[in-house]
């Protein structure tokens, strides 16, 4: 209007209701977690979740891209939270996730089950306790 200020306004973050998503330390560092493809046109590759966060698997894309067809471009994604807080979510999937058989739309993981997207057939390892080779 004329005869009025031009007023601008910003928007502040405030640190203490925002705080950054830990990229790493969420997992202690004497364990790792690892998906192995199993089965499907993939099998063989091995994705290390050990810093934890989140990560999805998709249809060659996502952070765990796959090659089978019968995968969605964003299929599932695991959670991995902390500690023994590991997690599968299928993200409303066309052909659904399955752990060791049954398909699911969100479960806790502990190491050693199957998840199967598409034709392929994934495998999670937890391993606690384990010693670096060399110092990083």
């Amino acid at each position: 209007m004329p005869g009025q200020k031009d007023q601008a306004t910003t928007t502040r973050l405030d640190e203490q209701l925002h705080r950054p998503r830990l990229k790493s330390g969420i997992v202690p560092s004497d364990t790792r977690i690892y998906v192995r493809v199993m089965a499907g046109p993939d099998k063989g590759k091995v994705f290390d979740l050990s810093t934890g966060g989140c990560y999805v698997v998709g249809r060659r894309k996502g952070d765990i891209p796959l090659s089978d067809s019968k995968v969605s471009n964003r299929h599932a994604e695991f959670k991995i939270l902390g500690p023994e807080a590991y997690f599968v979510l299928d993200l409303a999937s066309t052909n659904g996730t399955f752990l060791n058989g049954a398909r699911i739309e969100r479960q806790q993981l502990l190491g050693g089950e199957e998840i199967r997207v598409g034709d392929t057939l994934l495998l999670i390892s937890v391993i606690e306790g384990t010693r670096p080779v060399s110092k990083p």
